[in-house]
């Protein structure tokens, strides 16, 4: 084999490993939000749900202005089955940041900008649990948000998708798309009550 074959060979060979590389490297890289999801199972939750901002206001522990910095399939999501495989509990850890801080316990840092909060909301595979058809929060969308501490000392959204309000207005993800023309104007009406009481206007 000439010197000239012998090079053009490796160079073949070396091409063919170069878009081998590529192609494995984007297989592997691609976003798992390239999986579509294809069922939604909703589950009834048994707490308390409120209707006025005033009694939502004085339940929350900590009221905050802030967004999710991670794309809902990004997040952890946390499910626990019992020794059967039956659902026991889900959720999902969220990181947000914290732009506005509009009420808060003593021992909540005031400049805190950053804080992992539960959604009552889980993601396994192609199948989403939720709670109450909660929607969960959207990466980048600045939003009222209510929160409480369990028992753990984590803090948790609480009153769904009624404790939760982006500043964009109405939107896709603030109710389900099942969702009466009765909820979305009860929504809207809430909204209203929590732009005004907060001055978000």
């Amino acid at each position: 084999m000439s010197f000239f074959k012998g090079k053009v060979i490796l160079v073949s060979v070396l091409f063919v490993s170069a878009i081998s590389a590529g192609v494995i490297a984007y297989v592997n890289g691609q976003s798992k939000s390239d999986v579509p999801i294809h069922k939604v199972v909703n589950l009834s939750a048994n707490s308390l749900t409120f209707h006025e901002i005033d009694k939502l206001d004085a339940f929350a522990e900590l009221i905050v202005i802030g967004y999710a910095t991670e794309d809902f399939r990004d997040r952890e999501h946390v499910i626990t089955a019992f020794d059967d495989g039956t659902l026991q509990s889900f959720r999902t850890n969220t990181n947000i940041k914290i732009e506005k801080i509009l009420k808060k316990p003593e021992d909540f840092p005031s400049n805190q900008s950053k804080l992992t909060i539960i959604e009552p909301v889980s993601l396994e595979g192609d199948v989403k649990y939720t709670a109450d058809d909660y929607v969960e929060l959207q990466k980048g969308d600045k939003s009222v948000l209510f929160l409480m501490k369990n028992s753990f000392g984590d803090y948790g959204l609480i009153n769904y998708n009624l404790g939760k309000f982006s500043l964009e207005g109405i939107t896709e993800y603030s109710l389900p798309q099942s969702s009466t023309a009765q909820a979305l104007s009860e929504y809207e009406t809430f909204r209203d009550s929590v732009m005004e009481k907060y001055h978000l206007n």
